[in-house]
């Protein structure tokens, strides 16, 4: 990955409920803790009250926010938070008041903080989401105090079930109250069960088993080679869980360097197309994949095509039914 990103630097510059599970942390500013230039979401579960967030906005910290990226679509089950601190750099820091969330759904709520240094825990609403937004709408005021913060912030969340899915889905359903005379109707297909999809691949060939796979991988690398390019938050999300917290590192500081270049926008308009791309799969299971990919794919930006050739071994993985890369070696 780190050899691609050098690439495209100068391609593109030239004229079940768990504590401890990962996710990756954006804000709008923030004290350093040491010498960092993003945040590390690790100081929001250290235990420890002199590190956390703390915002370095100039003003009383009122619009700053928090946003918290999951490695899936996940149910928040809680968030906990300590409220204020005592920065190691900035002495005593503010409390915050209230607080707006918001869902990658577009779904949003509210919840009032307590001016007090116990632990609280807000009611969250349960909305099947990929990231929690924290937007700060009020701090206490406290004399001779510049910046406001959380000491601790945990987030207890877990995967989404097909259960939940379905009560998603019956809950939009219901509030569909009736079509109007002579309204076209678009069905979409149904998709097929977990054990529908078993029963298929049983019945399938070898050759069948491998055809449909490559089929698979078309697609999951079309959207791979996209998200990467024009640095869509989705990226990191395309790797299993053990990696997404790497990933989102790298993918992160990658794109703070080009916003800080003031060329994330030409990234983000770019084109890109793999069908230049070939597949060759060496091992094979219902739930695993190593392959090679070859070949070149094509970036367009500014009305000029480029050619970048790809020639790596990828394993990938199926977690909760969805093909996740572990490695990617490249050659």
């Amino acid at each position: 990955m780190l050899r691609k990103l050098v690439f495209l630097i100068c391609l593109l510059i030239s004229p079940s409920m768990v504590m401890a599970q990962p996710f990756h942390v954006r804000t709008s500013s923030f004290v350093p803790m040491e010498s960092e230039t993003i945040f590390d979401g690790k100081y929001l579960t250290d235990g420890n009250a002199t590190t956390g967030w703390i915002e370095n906005s100039g003003g009383s910290g009122t619009g700053e926010w928090l946003h918290f990226f999951f490695p899936a679509q996940v149910i928040v089950d809680s968030v906990q938070i300590v409220n204020g601190g005592e920065g190691s750099k900035v002495g005593k820091v503010a409390r915050i008041k209230d607080v707006s969330v918001s869902f990658s759904g577009g779904q949003r709520q509210e919840f009032t903080l307590v001016d007090s240094d116990q632990k609280q825990q807000p009611r969250i609403r349960k909305f099947p989401t990929n990231s929690l937004g924290l937007n700060i709408n009020s701090v206490y005021k406290q004399k001779d105090v510049k910046h406001a913060g959380f000491a601790e912030v945990y987030i207890k969340y877990h995967r989404i079930t097909p259960e939940e899915v379905a009560a998603v889905t019956a809950s939009k359903k219901a509030n569909v109250t009736g079509v109007a005379s002579g309204e076209a109707v678009i069905v979409k297909p149904r998709k097929m069960s977990v054990e529908e999809k078993k029963v298929l691949y049983e019945k399938m060939s070898a050759l069948e088993k491998k055809q449909a796979v490559l089929d698979e991988m078309k697609v999951f690398f079309d959207k791979f080679y996209t998200n990467f390019v024009t640095m869509n938050e989705e990226y990191p999300r395309m790797y299993t869980q053990d990696k997404f917290l790497l990933e989102s590192s790298t993918f992160e500081n990658f794109r703070a360097m080009l916003e800080k270049r003031k060329v994330l926008d030409k990234y983000k308009s770019a084109v890109v197309s793999t069908s230049g791309l070939r597949f060759s799969i060496r091992t094979l299971t219902p739930t695993q994949v190593e392959l090679w990919v070859k070949g070149d794919y094509t970036v367009i930006y500014d009305m000029q095509s480029h050619q970048i050739t790809e020639n790596a071994l990828f394993h990938l993985k199926k977690e909760y039914g969805e093909w996740k890369v572990n490695s990617k070696t490249e050659f």
